[in-house]
């Protein structure tokens, strides 16, 4: 039973190895942008929230995520504040959580916690992590410019990587 934990354990770690202190960050520009593909997903306030509602009109950040995953948590709060200070000109964040069914029911009270206000959406089917991250890697964003077209795809968070990807949103807003 103990090295089915390791192993779950070393596994989970994997899998949230792309950021971090010693981790590295990979973006992704898109040259010829690639239409975004619609989801529907409820938050954690049991409301359904398609990408749809904001496509076309908003600059959109879907952000995959998970409450084990420590770099996740330090880019969750860089995009509290960039949500803060982008939403009233056209921006939003969605939240994606790709926890699984051991700790899903942790995230409502961990987003309340930590007081984050953008939408976050629980994908236990894997509807949005199948279109847009298959690998299934934390933290992994995808920036979603107003015409609706994917500008920047990004694996991995480091401290300083907030500062790219405030230009990337400013770009997208535009």
């Amino acid at each position: 039973m103990r090295s089915i934990f390791l192993l779950g354990s070393l596994l989970l770690t994997l899998a949230c190895a792309s950021g971090g202190p010693s981790g590295t960050t990979s973006a992704t520009r898109n040259d010829s942008s690639a239409d975004a593909m619609d989801f529907t997903l409820t938050d954690v306030e049991g409301k359904q929230v398609s990408l749809s509602d904001y496509l076309g009109k908003w600059a959109i950040l879907v952000d995959f995520w998970a409450t084990w995953c420590k770099p996740c948590i330090a880019e969750m709060v860089h995009l509290q504040k960039l949500y803060d200070k982008k939403k009233a000109g056209g921006f939003v964040v969605l939240a994606v959580s790709i926890d699984g069914p051991e700790t899903e029911a942790q995230v409502a009270p961990f987003v309340k916690n930590k007081g984050f206000t953008f939408p976050v959406l629980l994908d236990p089917e894997t509807r949005a992590t199948s279109l847009y991250n298959p690998r299934r890697a934390a933290p992994y964003t995808v920036l979603i410019d107003r015409s609706g077209k994917i500008v920047v795809r990004r694996e991995g968070f480091n401290p300083g990587d907030e500062v790219q990807l405030e230009k990337d949103v400013d770009a997208a807003m535009k």
